[in-house]
């Protein structure tokens, strides 16, 4: 056997022998932690002895349990050469046996030395080691050697016998201590046979804190096993003991064998972790500060634990999984009363609640105090951006919460916080038991206005409606909210502000055909709907952009506030301040990236999809919607998977992939999504592609479905649901223009150009069924607005319309110059479709529309004969940027000039060309 580090201790043991072959009777006492290799060097003593010819007896301890009366005596007297006759005699005739043993150890001592081992002396019965003292000290020429291990700070069955031991006149006490980092090193290259790896001793060392059995059993761990075991670590890799490996099973053994008071410590520091202290494990374990330090400092002399518990969390691991399942609730229960009771964090006196609840059977966290500590942890945990540690911890407290409001409080707040890392769950897990909440009345005002945005966030129409229905017009919670300017309270369930009270006038406009269809007394929540809806549509837009823009700057991202945020952002884009509004959303779609909240990902990347629908930018939006679909996929989507498949169906069809258009659309349609705002957009993106795909009877069919959920819900106006001017395209297509006309002139649809978005979408509607002459000047106006809010797609549509116009007149030239225009906007955009429509309807083939030149004349006419007008370089530039649709900002940016420089220029071209608009610029620049 190859002791590492112990030759002075091995020396002093020697040295006795030699004492006893002279004849004097010695004792050593071999002191050391458990698992310090007190066994080991004892039993290399003993092969010693016996080499050297002394007779050699070994006897071993036992546990208070496992112990018989005499028990030492017995092992002892069994290894006589001449066994003693009455060894087995009861207890009743002990002395006898004593006395025999002892006259045969003394006779046997005159032909030998003999030496004594008693391993874990600590354990031994105390008569027979009380009799192993007299029978070593009787005759100090017997030549008799005693030696002894024994555990360090932990108790003899018998407390005096550790005195006893001191007293011994001819005893010796040697003093194992931890093996240094050059006996670490020597262990290490007995196991292996590469050289010595400076930092893996280190961490052998610093893991094992020198005990030889906890390092044997990581040097074993590093032992390849067979040919696919793993090797060595390599120089500069962490030492990472197995969970349950040798190394953990060690440090078990260690506790088990440091005995009862500190296995139950071991267990304690498992469940406490780094926030164990000697005052708090008291408190668990229910033992004496004095007990409990005594077994703290044997535990850390072996290397067990450290300054601040285990040395390794493998070894916390596998102590930790030594533990029942019961009984490791009951402590981590206990930890946390300690843990409350001395002032620690709400978050981890949490953690240990809920790992006390963890079981099936376990009881709730029903105390005033478990459900106050729950709920401030789960705050804590959002902040740091643990949304699934938070929604734990509320689920915990709404399970265990005897207050009816409280309870209902806390799943509002869960399922809040749930909808952000997966809408799905929050939408089928919470909703329906927080509906059946209203609909029995248990929800207070303010809890009614939570709801009702939360079911806003997943837009779902009908059962907002039902919740708004039940807010008291003069309650606080359908007040504005605070920080909000009143411009921007617009109707709940369409932007996510709550309503505002405004005096009722009476019922909303309703066409004359339409009356049939809908009892307006009967929609829920109507009433106070329609005061908000009022309240959006009145002022201008400037105002309300304005109000929009003004919230966004003093708004932090929150739960609370990322659904207001979000409408907000929708404000701009109904307001054609596109740009403003994908600037904005981009911000908040990095935060909520890097934040890693799925749910504001996806909400904001829907609204990143419109905008980029908007602006024309086709790939850019369904690389968005993909996006979503990365981070929100269908199984957690709910009813965003509605959404998505909307914008990617519209994008698609306009990019002429109608087969996957076509897919987006083909899925199983549930009642939620039926009652839910993006089903609207499903419908339109239908329509739109069976438009494309010339079935303009089935398009109409969805475009008034829209109509119809659009008058049921109240939101039925060109700023909020477009389904008449699509409705009228269809009509349109199916060569009715009195039907389109008809319903264009439906009451409560008149809008002015000046009204954001759905004035330029219906007028030029308007313009389609309007004589010739009347419409080119409007779609003139519809043109010029679309270049200012930068709907490039829907301006290569208009500009194709005006081509056309232009054409019908016979102003050819011009037409083409138009149409050219459109079909360079078209392909920017990727609209296969609209291109190829723009090429046949040109006079040269396909593509010849963008290589055919055009003379500059003055007035736009050179086919007339007109002077030709010369315009400056700077003048050149500006006017050729124009023709293309760029807007003054974009060609201020692009040529590092002003907008104000951008306007003198077009100011000079149109004089000098007598034009009095950007469309009629040629295109022979």
């Amino acid at each position: 056997m190859v002791l590492v580090d112990r030759d002075k201790e091995l020396t002093y043991l020697k040295s006795a022998l030699a004492e006893t072959r002279t004849g004097r009777n010695r004792m050593v006492v071999i002191e050391g932690g458990v698992g310090c290799g007190k066994s080991e060097l004892l039993q290399t003593f003993a092969e010693h002895a016996t080499e050297q010819g002394a007779v050699v007896l070994h006897a071993v301890g036992l546990r208070q349990g496992e112990a018989r009366p005499l028990g030492l005596l017995r092992q002892l007297a069994g290894q006589l050469p001449t066994p003693i006759s009455d060894t087995n005699v009861p207890e009743a005739h002990a002395d006898t046996s004593v006395e025999h043993f002892g006259e045969a150890l003394h006779l046997l001592a005159k032909t030998a030395p003999v030496v004594v081992c008693v391993d874990d002396a600590q354990d031994g019965d105390s008569l027979s080691l009380r009799h192993l003292l007299r029978a070593a000290a009787r005759g100090r020429a017997t030549r008799i050697l005693l030696v002894l291990t024994d555990c360090l700070h932990l108790p003899h069955q018998n407390p005096v016998m550790k005195t006893e031991l001191l007293r011994q006149s001819n005893s010796l006490r040697v003093r194992l201590d931890p093996v240094s980092r050059e006996g670490t090193a020597a262990m290490l290259n007995v196991t292996r046979e590469t050289a010595e790896d400076s930092a893996l001793v280190d961490q052998l060392h610093t893991i094992s804190a020198g005990n030889p059995l906890l390092l044997r059993a990581l040097l074993e761990e590093l032992r390849p096993s067979g040919p696919s075991a793993p090797t060595d670590p390599t120089p500069g890799e962490v030492l990472q003991p197995l969970e349950g490996g040798l190394y953990g099973q060690a440090t078990l053994a260690c506790l088990y064998r440091s005995g009862p008071v500190a296995l139950t410590l071991g267990h304690a520091l498992a469940v406490l972790g780094e926030a164990s202290t000697p005052q708090l494990l008291s408190r668990m374990v229910e033992k004496p500060s004095a007990l409990v330090d005594r077994n703290l400092h044997a535990l850390r002399a072996a290397g067990v634990i450290g300054a601040d518990g285990f040395r390794h969390p493998a070894a916390a691991a596998t102590v930790l999984a030594d533990i029942t399942s019961s009984h490791r609730a009951l402590l981590h229960h206990r930890a946390a009363v300690a843990l409350r009771e001395a002032g620690a964090s709400s978050s981890l006196t949490a953690r240990h609640l809920l790992s006390s609840h963890a079981q099936p059977d376990a009881r709730r966290a029903t105390e005033p105090w478990e459900i106050v500590t729950l709920r401030d942890a789960a705050e804590r945990a959002l902040s740091e951006g643990d949304a699934d540690t938070a929604i734990s911890f509320l689920e915990l407290a709404g399970d265990g919460c005897t207050d009816e409001p409280q309870r209902i409080e806390i799943r509002l707040r869960t399922a809040l916080i749930t909808w952000r890392i997966n809408p799905a769950a929050a939408e089928y897990r919470y909703l329906p038991q927080l509906m059946e909440s209203m609909r029995s009345g248990a929800l207070s005002p303010t809890a009614l206005g939570s709801l009702g945005k939360l079911l806003v966030v997943q837009g779902r129409v009908a059962d907002a409606l039902e919740v708004l229905d039940r807010l008291s017009p003069h309650s606080d919670a359908s007040a504005a909210t605070a920080g909000i300017h009143p411009q921007l309270t617009s109707m709940l369930v369409r932007y996510g502000y709550p309503g505002v009270e405004i005096p009722d006038e009476g019922r909303p406009s309703v066409p004359a055909q339409e009356a049939d269809d809908l009892s307006y007394e009967r929609v829920p929540g109507l009433p106070l709907l329609r005061k908000s809806a009022e309240h959006l549509l009145t002022g201008t837009s400037k105002d309300r952009a304005g109000a929009a823009e003004n919230f966004l700057r003093a708004t932090a991202l929150t739960d609370s506030t990322a659904g207001p945020v979000c409408s907000a952002i929708e404000t701009l884009l109904h307001a054609d301040r596109l740009a403003d509004a994908e600037c904005w959303c981009d911000m908040s779609l990095d935060e909520a990236t890097r934040r890693a909240i799925p749910g504001w990902q996806a909400m904001f990347g829907l609204l990143r999809g419109q905008i980029a629908l908007r602006q024309g930018k086709l790939e850019q939006a369904v690389t968005s919607v993909e996006n979503v679909l990365r981070v929100v996929p269908e199984r957690n989507g709910g009813m965003l998977i509605c959404g998505t498949a909307s914008i990617l169906a519209l994008a698609y069809t306009e990019m002429g992939r109608y087969d996957d258009a076509a897919r987006q659309l083909d899925q199983p349609v549930s009642e939620e999504w039926r009652n839910s705002l993006y089903w609207l957009g499903c419908l339109r993106a239908r329509g739109w592609l069976h438009l494309a795909t010339n079935r303009p009877h089935a398009a109409l069919s969805d475009f008034l479905s829209m109509g119809q959920h659009a008058r049921r819900w109240g939101i039925d106006h060109p700023l909020l649901v477009s389904w008449r001017a699509d409705a009228a395209h269809a009509w349109l297509r199916l060569e009715e223009p009195s039907e389109a006309a008809r319903l264009l002139a439906t009451p409560g649809n008149q809008v002015t150009l000046q009204t954001p978005g759905a004035g330029v979408v219906l007028s030029r509607v308007h313009a389609a069924v309007a004589p010739a002459e009347e419409r080119a000047r409007l779609l003139s106006q519809v043109v010029e607005r679309l270049h200012a809010c930068g709907e490039r797609l829907e301006l290569a549509k208009a500009l194709g319309d005006l081509s056309e116009t232009y054409q019908t007149l016979g102003d050819t030239a011009r037409a083409d110059s138009v149409r050219r225009r459109a079909w360079h906007l078209a392909r920017e955009c990727g609209a296969e479709p609209l291109c190829a429509k723009l090429a046949v309807g040109s006079r040269t083939p396909d593509r010849a529309v963008e290589e055919e030149p055009v003379s500059v004349g003055a007035g736009g006419d050179a086919e007339q004969g007109a002077a030709v007008v010369k315009l400056t370089k700077a003048e050149h530039r500006v006017a050729l940027l124009a023709a293309y649709g760029r807007t003054n900002r974009d060609i201020s940016k692009q040529l590092y000039i002003t907008v104000s420089t951008v306007e003198q220029h077009l100011t000079r071209v149109y004089q000098k060309l007598r034009i009095t608009t950007r469309q009629e610029i040629p295109v022979n620049l």
